[in-house]
């Protein structure tokens, strides 16, 4: 199983940054702050909890191949149906963004970093699916 690392640093008002380390490289990442309001967080509007994740291959309606993470025990599901009682949040992915803008909710990865943004995020996207490929994948917050 492929395993990836992401260690965030504190939130601030309106974001999270990140590093995400995956064999032998390391990414920087831009998330939304984080708002425990709901299991999981606030949907849209806050990154996910620390824990750790199953990682699943999903095409974006752009077409892109990104990730999505799953961990029920933290509220976290893949589609909205797999929720118990609609409650908890779903479709959180890893895709190209910038901002904290960018993601609403998810996780954007980006080879370099310039303030509270990351840059070259569709490279840092292209080097986690190579990495990953159509392998079982696990991510761990902290």
């Amino acid at each position: 199983m492929k395993k990836l690392y992401l260690q965030r640093e504190p939130s601030t008002a309106t974001e999270t940054m990140g590093r995400l380390q995956f064999n032998l490289e390391t990414v920087h990442t831009v998330e939304q702050e984080w708002r425990p309001t709901a299991p999981g967080g606030e949907p849209n509007n806050s990154c996910v909890p620390a824990g750790q994740y199953q990682l699943i291959p999903h095409v974006r309606p752009s077409g892109d191949k990104v990730v999505a993470l799953i961990n029920p025990g933290l509220g976290v599901y893949y589609q909205a149906y797999d929720r118990p009682n609609g409650v908890g949040r779903y479709l959180i992915l890893i895709h190209a963004g910038n901002t904290s803008k960018d993601v609403i909710g998810c996780i954007a990865p980006g080879l370099g970093r310039s303030g509270q943004s990351v840059t070259s995020s569709r490279d840092a996207m292209k080097k986690i699916m190579e990495y990953i490929g159509d392998d079982e994948a696990e991510l761990t917050i902290t």
